[in-house]
């Protein structure tokens, strides 16, 4: 697909901003509308009104479909959005709601449409390029894959959100037998927002309500001679079906979850297959999926998620992927070239088999390579005013980094051993902040806690944690050397790094990188001025370890910051637990 075939090709694409974007304001908008407009007071004549209505929690499981699944399944969304409207205009009698609802069922409706419009379109146009026959083989078996086990999971939860609303439900039809009818007096709100009702006995209850109730006004109630503490309103009996949502909501997940591995499994058949195939050309993104364009690279078609049968190859690719999608400052640079090359192999020229349309399953085949894929094909993100581009390597050029092998050269003189190596000068506020976060945190939580402020106790409990760790890990860091080991204290844990196992010294940019078997330790935070003198140093006890001896693995025991945050969250938990029991 080349030219101006492709261009229109990429014309079909339903803008993403209309569903992603614009459907949710839509959707909040009914919401007010439906809200605003519900002017009806709760009844004992219709205690549906405030009560348990079993219709409207279950139109509600595609009321909330239609706008969560807008971002992973449009059309899904799209028809959830137009059975709603069927159901509001059959239910409900609130007009704004009705007209509100109206609007974004019909949006939907011709999103549906147009979607269904632009795939065949895109198929179309896609079958009007010349292809060839190509023999793809058997995909390795799937197994169970992580969909089958959320929806596994959630089939679970729905069975046990029935099975809690049907307990709920026993336990109030045993005091609705029990009860009896008497008439209470509104005394008054508390400043939570609940009705304070006075009894014919003299007792006074409180209790959440819907309606507003004046005071003074009389209130029929409903009260359990065998239970004081329960008390039901007539007019707003308890409510618990809204576990119909729930567990409908579970279900309809597990659903899409099933249908979506059942789509996986269609794609990757265990046997040889023929199809037709397409040239285009493929780069990988950071979005970790590989960008289709056209043969001659000029359009963008979209993105496809893939994997390979080979585990070893696919792990060193997604590794490279992260790369892309992460920041790559702390790599080695060896590394950082390992990760480029194997990109570079997944870019170029490529052969498409399978429909070109968004939501197909196409498979990718470059050269002798496979690649499955693990989710559709979609076309890129558009807004009104950008589309969405990619985000890979660079155009190739020629490779002037420095060679892999190390260039440090040993040093003369070794310091006295244990060594602690020189780091950079830290900031001189560090460690007067971390002593005054672990002074002044436990007081603030203890404060908080006997003011009667729990959330603001808590959440001073919380980010005075991560204060000592973050400020802790700074001023207590160090890099000790001994004559058989590397010692690096970061956070929480110290490193212990045998240099038996250190197979090449490295100076980078912000630090030193060594790599040990497959491994890479960088270690930052060095004085620039040193870090020359610092890496002959760490070559000579390299190779003064090189007796035959086996090889030790890489380590680690717990950092003096770990002690230090474990004793202030033990201190902060203590205050709050003498605060609640003893308060001041």
């Amino acid at each position: 697909m080349t030219g101006d075939l492709a261009g229109r090709w990429a014309g079909t694409v339903v803008p993403s901003w209309l569903y992603r974007w614009l459907l949710p304001v839509v959707w909040l908008g009914a919401i007010v509308a439906s809200v605003a407009g519900d002017t009806g007071r709760c009844s004992v004549e219709d205690p549906t009104v405030c009560g348990p209505d079993r219709t409207f929690s279950l139109a509600m499981i595609a009321c909330f479909a239609s706008l969560v699944l807008l971002w992973w399944r449009p059309m899904v969304a799209a028809a959830s959005g137009v059975l709603f409207m069927v159901l509001d205009l059959r239910y409900d009698d609130i007009a704004s709601a009705r007209i509100g609802w109206t609007v974004y069922g019909v949006l939907c409706a011709v999103l549906l449409m147009w979607d269904f419009t632009s795939r065949r379109r895109q198929r179309s146009l896609a079958a009007r390029m010349p292809r060839q026959q190509v023999q793809v083989p058997a995909a390795a078996s799937i197994g169970v894959t992580s969909r089958l086990l959320v929806a596994g999971g959630l089939v679970l939860v729905g069975a046990a959100a029935l099975g809690l609303m049907h307990w709920q439900d026993q336990r109030e039809e045993t005091h609705v037998r029990r009860a009896v009818e008497q008439t209470a007096v509104v005394t008054g709100m508390t400043d939570d927002g609940d009705l304070v009702l006075q009894l014919p006995d003299g007792r006074s209850h409180t209790v959440t309500v819907l309606d507003d109730y004046e005071t003074g006004a009389q209130v029929p109630v409903l009260v359990d001679p065998a239970d004081p503490d329960w008390l039901r309103l007539r007019a707003e009996l308890a409510d618990n079906t809204y576990w119909y949502t729930v567990a409908g909501g579970a279900w309809v997940l597990a659903l899409l979850f099933l249908l979506r591995d059942i789509q996986l499994r269609r794609a990757r058949p265990r046997r040889f297959w023929n199809g037709q195939a397409m040239p285009v050309r493929i780069e990988p993104d950071a979005s970790s999926a590989f960008a289709v364009r056209s043969a001659d690279g000029a359009v963008l078609l979209g993105f496809l998620e893939t994997d390979l049968d080979d585990e070893e190859s696919d792990l060193r690719l997604f590794d490279a992927f992260t790369a892309l999608d992460e920041d790559e400052g702390a790599a080695p640079a060896r590394l950082k070239r390992e990760w480029a090359e194997t990109l570079k192999r997944y870019r170029g020229d490529a052969l498409l088999v399978g429909d070109l349309a968004e939501g197909s399953w196409p498979t990718l085949v470059l050269g002798d390579q496979v690649l499955r894929p693990v989710s559709p094909f979609r076309a890129p993100r558009r807004v009104p005013w950008s589309t969405e581009s990619t985000q890979g390597l660079p155009e190739p050029h020629p490779d002037t980094s420095t060679p892999s092998e190390s260039t440090v050269d040993p040093a003369r003189e070794v310091p006295t051993l244990p060594w602690e190596v020189p780091l950079q000068t830290r900031a001189w506020w560090n460690l007067p902040a971390f002593i005054a976060v672990l002074v002044v945190a436990p007081v603030a939580v203890g404060t908080f806690a006997s003011w009667g402020e729990w959330f603001a106790a808590f959440m001073a409990t919380a980010v005075g944690a991560q204060l000592v760790h973050s400020l802790g890990s700074r001023a207590l860091f160090r890099v000790t050397a001994t004559a058989t080991d590397l010692w690096i204290r970061t956070g929480w844990f110290e490193r212990r790094l045998s240099w038996r196992s250190v197979e090449s010294v490295e100076v980078e940019e912000d630090g030193l990188s060594l790599e040990a078997g497959d491994d890479w330790h960088v270690v930052g935070g060095i004085a620039e001025k040193e870090l020359a003198n610092i890496a002959a140093v760490f070559e000579t006890l390299r190779l003064r370890s090189r007796t035959g001896l086996p090889v030790e693995p890489a380590a680690r025991r717990p950092s003096p910051v770990l002690l230090i945050n474990a004793v202030y969250v033990a201190v902060c938990v203590l205050i709050l637990a003498l605060t609640r029991w003893n308060p001041f």
